[in-house]
């Protein structure tokens, strides 16, 4: 087992369903942003689009007061509000491992899985000015023709990574290993042992969307 989870299997041609799943440990995480940076970074999003954001929580009443650290992103629901609302079928589930993606050829920007998103984890660019308004870096324009503005973009869980066996690139970049990740349907994974072993919850479970995504208290 390497620290931050598993050896990743194919989800095509495996014979058995994958439940892909995060556990946030929340007395790991320091804040630092590596996930922000480096998810950002991976996946080329334009200005005031983060598919990963840390924001910090303050707990407990002076002198024991403390501050929590909370990544957030697309939760992949189990149960995603976001799916039946797109009337175009470009939001949906991928079958074999049950992550929330979105086919940008089919999607027409109506807002709708915006809306009905309960964890703000989706965006739809107006533009594609970059960093620098209209003159975009190298980096940004091969980054940006990927995800064209009108479009909704979110958190894949690095879906290009997956398939080629790889870890999401903010579990690989996390410095205190606060981010475990793995198959949620398979006991013997690292993220299913830990969320077994330690006190945990799903970000707004009261709604019903059995979120794959649990923060370790």
């Amino acid at each position: 087992m390497t620290p931050a989870g598993d050896s990743i299997p194919a989800a095509e041609g495996s014979g058995r369903k994958i439940r892909w799943g995060v556990a946030i440990d929340l007395k790991r995480c320091v804040g630092c942003q590596s996930c922000t940076v480096t998810c950002k970074t991976e996946n080329g999003t334009p200005p005031g689009v983060f598919w990963t954001r840390v924001i910090a929580r303050e707990v407990g009443r002076y002198p024991l007061a403390a501050t929590v650290f909370m990544p957030m992103r697309c939760n992949h629901c189990s149960d995603a509000p976001c799916v039946p609302v797109c009337p175009t079928g470009a939001t949906y589930v991928r079958r074999q491992d049950n992550l929330v993606l979105v086919d940008q050829g089919k999607c027409v920007g109506c807002h709708a899985c915006v809306v009905a998103c309960p964890y703000d984890a989706r965006a739809i660019p107006e533009d594609s000015r970059g960093y620098y308004g209209t003159t975009r870096t190298p980096f940004e324009k091969v980054a940006y023709e990927r995800r064209p503005p009108g479009v909704v973009q979110k958190c894949t869980l690095c879906v290009h990574r997956l398939d080629k066996g790889l870890r999401p690139a903010c579990i690989e970049s996390c410095p205190t290993e606060a981010l475990i990740f793995g198959d949620l349907n398979d006991p013997e994974s690292a993220v299913s042992k830990i969320v077994a072993r330690r006190p945990s919850f799903q970000p707004h479970a009261e709604l019903g969307t059995d979120p794959n995504v649990y923060y370790l208290t």
